[in-house]
């Protein structure tokens, strides 16, 4: 009996930590994948206007916390609890899961802080 309720303890602790825990940094990398016709232009592809619907949504709750483009691929910069949650997050996308991008998600060790914005 001691030993299950100290062990329901320490699993309550755990859970208390890690909502409690600090948000890191991840970085997504999106490339196309392979249902992009080549043949369309962006907007006109399949759940394109979903992803940016839900890349929308996500700058609005301040999950991102910035984006790019750069080459062929576009970047994004997501705040999250844990690299799990991060992942989930951003394979939920219709546009992910019906492969129209390739969505890589790695934490992001910030090594030099700083502001970015747009060259005016």
């Amino acid at each position: 009996m001691r030993t299950s309720l100290l062990v329901m303890i320490l699993l309550v602790g755990f859970r208390a930590q890690a909502q409690t825990a600090p948000d890191s940094l991840f970085i997504v990398t999106y490339t196309t994948g392979p249902a992009w016709d080549v043949a369309k232009q962006p907007n006109e592809q399949p759940w394109f206007k979903d992803h940016s619907a839900n890349l929308s949504k996500l700058r609005k709750e301040g999950v991102i916390k910035a984006g790019a483009r750069y080459a062929d691929k576009g970047i994004i910069i997501v705040s999250a609890k844990t690299l799990a949650l991060a992942r989930e997050l951003i394979m939920a996308d219709v546009a992910v899961v019906h492969k129209l991008f390739v969505a890589d998600v790695q934490r992001l060790n910030v090594f030099y802080e700083g502001c970015l914005e747009r060259p005016k």
